[in-house]
């Protein structure tokens, strides 16, 4: 078994009783509103005027897959590849996808240089090698792509060909990430998604063969059926396969909202005492294989991107999980995909592959809800950005950036950190900057992020009391 540092358990329990937002976003979508084309319009054409306009990444949703995991979050839609209306979707979503790149391309991408490509999903390798050239070249004709951007794509080891691998790489995709999960074969079959290690360990071998820069390996934790033998040894699986990047998640069971959760054995799943230890252990292990421990949940070989950007200040959280390049405007384009525009507003458009279509279709813009920033968001924002990125927070940096004085600013927050500081989550340096402790304060990391969230202080949560914060971790 893999060693964990020592934790106080009952401090932990204290805070783990409530789940807390990610902060992906600042503010969570639940605070966004509805958005119609005009404003959307307005925004994106705002959005062009900086000087200079901040440069872009550019994520693009591919919905469909053909088989249905039952711990899956993702917007997705499932359709066989054999079912009688396969093509005529696939080929209707491709055709609306390139009308909105090339839309986009003309109202906000002209003349700004593309730093960042991703694809995501659903699962992007769904689509026929004809598709996937088609969209890629679409996209590259309608953006000025920088020299040296990022190029990534989520892939699926079990329906991922070669061809389509040698095709993304002769495209210029650099990083591949694949949806791993976990090795143990209860767990696979339990949670539907049976890809053994030699199928994942043969699609990294060709991978690295056809010279991808980047491998990514996503993995869950806390799923049922999951033990501290099975996970030890996912962890000892993954860096023998040596990824570059590695997200290690909490799988969030939230049954209410995700149908296919319904059918998850919950009673089988480990207890947070457990998931915890889970946790620690991939730490330790990872750390000690040389990753860099990066965030919340992400860890990176010493001369991947991201490792580098957290050492030049340019890393940076979005919906993507932990990325390169904080200034960038992200560009979303397809069903559900979320646009956000540094410092200023966020856009998404209508959820449903084929509402998505039809919008498309009838020449109206998909984009359904989204939010303006006010100075007060920006300003949490970019403290809440650094506590993830950063595992502190440093208060000269905010002070020069937005012109404030951050302890009148945020003197409550102060206030109620210091019942953090007390229990040893965080450690407030005579300077006034604020670190996350190791191991409790990067694991309770969302509670400290939580103290700074104003939507969380209107939404009856009482920040007075001593442990009014939480996590699932």
């Amino acid at each position: 078994m893999l060693s964990v540092p020592i934790v106080d358990r009952e401090v932990f329990r204290r805070y783990a009783g409530r789940s807390l937002p990610r902060h992906v976003s600042y503010p969570m979508p639940t605070w966004w509103r509805d958005i119609g084309a005009d404003e959307a319009a307005a925004i994106r054409a705002e959005s062009t005027r900086a000087i200079p306009a901040p440069a872009l990444s550019v994520y693009l949703h591919l919905p469909f897959c053909e088989a249905l995991c039952k711990f899956c979050a993702c917007n997705r839609t499932i359709m066989r590849k054999a079912a009688k209306d396969a093509d005529q979707r696939t080929e209707a979503y491709v055709v609306a996808l390139e009308d909105e790149i090339q839309r986009l391309g003309a109202s906000v991408g002209t003349g700004r240089p593309v730093r960042q490509i991703h694809w995501g999903g659903g699962t992007p390798t769904y689509l026929s090698c004809a598709h996937i050239e088609r969209i890629q070249k679409t996209l590259t004709a309608a953006f000025s792509v920088a020299e040296g951007a990022e190029i990534a794509i989520e892939i699926d080891p079990r329906v991922t060909s070669n061809d389509q691998l040698e095709l993304l790489r002769r495209l210029g995709f650099d990083r591949v990430s694949l949806g791993v999960q976990d090795f143990d074969e209860r767990v696979q079959k339990h949670i539907h998604r049976i890809q053994p290690y030699e199928m994942v360990k043969q699609c990294v071998d060709v991978c690295r063969e056809i010279g991808f820069a980047s491998v990514n390996f996503d993995l869950i934790y806390g799923m049922p059926y999951q033990t501290l033998e099975t996970v030890a040894d996912m962890i000892d699986r993954t860096i023998a396969l040596s990824p570059d990047r590695i997200a290690y998640y909490h799988y969030a069971q939230i049954p209410d909202k995700i149908a296919n959760q319904r059918g998850i054995h919950h009673d089988q799943m480990p207890d947070s005492d457990t998931k915890l230890t889970m946790f620690l252990m991939a730490v330790e292990a990872f750390t000690a294989g040389g990753y860099e421990f990066v965030g919340l949940d992400h860890f990176a070989k010493p001369d991947e991107r991201l490792a580098q950007a957290v050492r030049d200040g340019s890393i940076n959280r979005n919906f993507q999980g932990m990325t390169t390049e904080a200034e960038l405007d992200l560009i979303g384009m397809g069903a559900s995909s979320i646009s956000q525009f540094t410092r200023f507003a966020y856009l998404q458009n209508v959820r449903d592959p084929d509402v998505y279509v039809q919008h498309m279709n009838a020449d109206a813009d998909p984009v359904i809800r989204g939010t303006r920033l006010s100075r007060d968001d920006c300003i949490r924002q970019t403290v809440i950005n650094h506590l993830y990125c950063y595992a502190a927070i440093d208060p000269d940096r905010i002070e020069k950036r937005f012109d404030i004085n951050f302890g009148a600013y945020f003197s409550d927050e102060l206030e109620r950190l210091k019942h953090l500081e007390a229990d040893g989550l965080v450690e407030v340096k005579p300077d006034g900057r604020i670190e996350l402790t190791w191991p409790l304060g990067r694991v309770l990391m969302r509670n400290v992020a939580a103290v700074f969230d104003a939507y969380l202080h209107r939404d009856a949560y009482r920040l007075g009391e001593r442990h009014a914060f939480s996590t699932s971790a």
